[in-house]
């Protein structure tokens, strides 16, 4: 019984954090580039331009064809990296839960370990990999 109340309490703390972190929604038709959920840019970031009260994406011109297929290859790379930072929060969540109810199984809280670690650098990893695409996508983009 104080398992599942325990397991229950765990649930109600993790939801409600997610809810209090959720992103305020943000218009789709806002041209500056500042619609996204959860992190997660649109393909098109930096691709886009005002004409006649529309936000349309830009067509590239002359010469731009490599500056607009890499911004956007960078825009999928970029989400591809946050989405792995939120895979990587998950999973030291996990490595705590199992190092925490090892019941002093020394091969449990191994594991729980391992896991820890993994997913730390795996955080950490990814972290750097969305500021380094950050800095490239505005560099092409000619944003700050």
């Amino acid at each position: 019984m104080k398992k599942i109340i325990l397991y229950a309490l765990m649930m109600v703390n993790l939801l409600s954090g997610m809810v209090i972190m959720t992103p305020a929604p943000v218009s789709a038709a806002s041209c500056d580039g500042s619609s996204m959920f959860f992190g997660l840019r649109p393909w098109y970031y930096g691709q886009t331009e005002e004409i006649n009260g529309k936000c349309e994406i830009k067509t590239p011109k002359d010469g731009d064809l490599p500056k607009f297929v890499w911004t956007i290859v960078l825009n999928i790379l970029t989400d591809i990296s946050v989405m792995i930072g939120y895979i990587a929060i998950v999973m030291i969540a996990w490595g705590g839960y199992l190092y925490m109810f090892s019941r002093g199984l020394p091969d449990r809280a191994e594991k729980g370990k391992k896991t820890l670690i993994s997913a730390v650098i795996g955080l950490l990893i990814s972290v750097l990999a969305s500021v380094i695409m950050n800095t490239i996508v505005s560099v092409l983009t000619n944003r700050s």
